[in-house]
């Protein structure tokens, strides 16, 4: 061990035990919080060539190793191109199997090594590659196939009759996994077979959080250095293979690899609410063929949250950037239901404002102004309610006290919300004056009128904020391009709409609140009633106790009055505005 790589590998160590790129404290920690090592393409590090080194690869099995208990790692994932040459370089294929092997050395609290899987690139395979069937993978099989594995107690099984398809099955704070790979096939010898293999998987674990790898998912960021602001594209064999799987509520999260000009992409899917991450890592590109970068996936289940993390053992390196270290929502669609979570815990907690200052239990902080409308939402995408305001008079958004942005005049209604689905709340106004909605980067849309009350939610769970409004004299809650759901037998003026999902299922639900005698009314395939409140009441509806969905709650004299139970909202002071609605809701419900 060279003292180059010692130096390297203290450093870092450092770096991470003392929390610096941890996004949440030190009171989450515990086997409720674990981690996964990704390891990009380690091709040019066994085939020793432009730049790359084995003792890249080695650094990083052997950081895993040492820092396994630190960080909780519980599963390793490699993302293919093990090597560089497939079937032409046996050697590379000894190095590899060199440093994955020391993952299954026994450790104090795993006597079976630290489980992991390996997926195959085209690299991996025989020269050209491409296909799943007619390309060999003898190697491969060799070091990595079902001889290898069939003892070992996370091996789940595997597709046809070599170890190129196969799953694992890990279980973590709590929680049970599969993770599935699937082979490099972007000449189509066998997508559609493979899919199929893998939907069978998932739907055989469906009690199991599903992780899906193959080796090209998606590619680079359209902007280096952020995951704002227009999604890395779909491979085509990454666009076929969520496609196959976007049905199963259990798969939530896909990475892949093969892409080194930048290296890191990220995009996300929603369908029928539940949300799925998907993540290119690959620093092949780089000097010394990557330099040894990987990735660390920190999962917080008791905060709905996943951190991610990009290093290098062997140099030190510390990547910073917004699409080398961020934090997402880990299961939860925002859009529907992960909402007024001011210190990203997972559940939502009451704010008010009042001329610039905003109190919750916690204390104060100063953001805007007397006159400002304050407009919480999710604006850098990491799961965690930003404060903001919106400046009437002068038509502008103050997010977080960072970021001003010109946006709507006076008289507008602020309705920020995530329009596109990239996670990013957009900066967004709806003016009753011409009925218009204005939302940063897309076209005006024309849809309601002066005394419409616009209000926000993801109503068909497909990850964006659907354009929506409340009339309140016809009690009638309208979807732009989607139809209307009345609340019959309601004296106008008589109703505040608060739609929330109640039923976890990703999907904002309709429903409403009849002050005037503490009703709540949840419309859908059938009407259901409520009775919590009393005139005065004002409804907010949050997770309060249970993450992912929203349970019917009214603040009165501050507290929150919950079906089952009153809690203290720290608000001291009757007369501040409570933010936990929509504005034109809130403004609605105060009057």
């Amino acid at each position: 061990m060279t003292n180059q790589f010692l130096i390297a590998l203290v450093s870092v160590m450092c770096f991470l035990s003392l929390g610096l790129s941890l996004p949440w404290s030190s009171d989450n920690e515990g086997e409720e919080t674990f981690s996964i090592a990704i390891l990009p393409d380690t091709q040019f590090y066994t085939s020793e060539v432009k730049g790359g080194k084995k003792e890249m690869f080695f650094a990083q099995t052997d950081w895993i190793r040492k820092n396994q208990e630190l960080e909780n790692i519980q599963y390793v994932i490699h993302l293919g191109d093990i090597v560089n040459y497939g079937e032409e370089d046996s050697l590379a294929w000894t190095y590899a199997a060199q440093a994955m092997y020391a993952l299954e050395e026994p450790l104090p609290r795993m006597p079976h090594g630290i489980p992991y899987g390996m997926t195959v690139g085209n690299h991996d395979q025989s020269y050209p590659g491409q296909r799943a069937i007619r390309s060999e993978t003898a190697y491969y099989n060799r070091y990595f196939g079902i001889d290898h594995f069939s003892g070992k107690p996370w091996y789940g099984g595997h597709y046809r009759n070599d170890n190129d398809n196969h799953y694992d099955l890990f279980s973590a704070g709590g929680m049970d996994f599969v993770v599935v790979y699937i082979e490099y096939d972007m000449l189509d010898d066998d997508q559609e077979n493979m899919n199929n293999w893998a939907a069978e998987v998932l739907e055989k674990h469906a009690d199991r959080k599903a992780i899906v790898v193959t080796h090209a998912v998606v590619g680079n960021n359209r902007t280096k250095g952020t995951n704002e602001k227009g999604f890395a594209e779909f491979s085509k064999q990454g666009a076929r293979l969520y496609d196959r799987l976007k049905r199963l509520p259990n798969l939530f999260l896909m990475l892949g690899g093969h892409v080194g000009q930048n290296g890191e992409g990220y995009r996300q899917e929603c369908y029928l609410g539940k949300t799925v991450k998907i993540m290119l890592s690959d620093y092949q590109g780089r000097e010394g063929g990557g330099n040894g970068l990987m990735r660390l996936l920190t999962f917080s289940l008791k905060n709905d949250r996943m951190a991610v993390r990009t290093f290098s053992p062997y140099t030190g390196e510390v990547e910073e950037d917004d699409d080398s270290q961020f934090t997402r929502p880990l299961f939860v669609n925002t859009n529907a239901n992960r909402q007024f979570d001011f210190d990203n815990d997972g559940y939502s907690e009451i704010m008010s404002f009042k001329d610039g200052v905003w109190t919750d239990q916690d204390g104060q902080t100063m953001l805007g102004q007397t006159g400002d409308i304050p407009v919480p939402a999710d604006y850098n995408g990491d799961g965690q309610t930003d404060r903001a305001v919106f400046r009437p008079a002068t038509g502008v958004f103050i997010i977080d006290g960072k970021d001003s942005i010109k946006w709507g005049q006076k008289g507008d209604i602020p309705v920020p919300g995530d329009y596109d689905g990239d996670g990013y709340a957009d900066v967004a106004v709806f003016r009753p004056a011409n009925g218009t909605w204005y939302i940063q980067g897309q076209e005006p849309i024309k849809f309601g009128g002066p005394k419409s009350l616009p209000i926000l939610g993801d109503f068909d769970g497909d990850g964006k904020t659907d354009i929506a409004l409340f009339n309140p004299q016809r009690n009638m809650l309208q979807i732009h391009m989607h139809g209307n759901q009345p609340f019959e037998g309601y004296e106008p003026n008589e109703l505040i709409p608060v739609p929330a999902d109640y039923d976890g299922d990703g999907r904002t639900d309709f429903a409403a609140f009849r002050p005037s005698t503490g009703e709540w009314i949840f419309e859908g395939v059938s009407r259901r009633t409520l009775q919590l409140g009393k005139p005065g009441d004002i409804p907010v509806p949050g997770s309060y106790r249970a993450k992912g969905s929203a349970q019917p709650a009214v603040y009165r004299n501050g507290k929150i009055i919950l079906e089952n139970e009153e809690m203290a909202s720290g608000i001291a002071q009757p007369n501040d505005e409570i933010v936990n609605l929509p504005t034109a809701v809130r403004r609605h419900a105060m009057q």
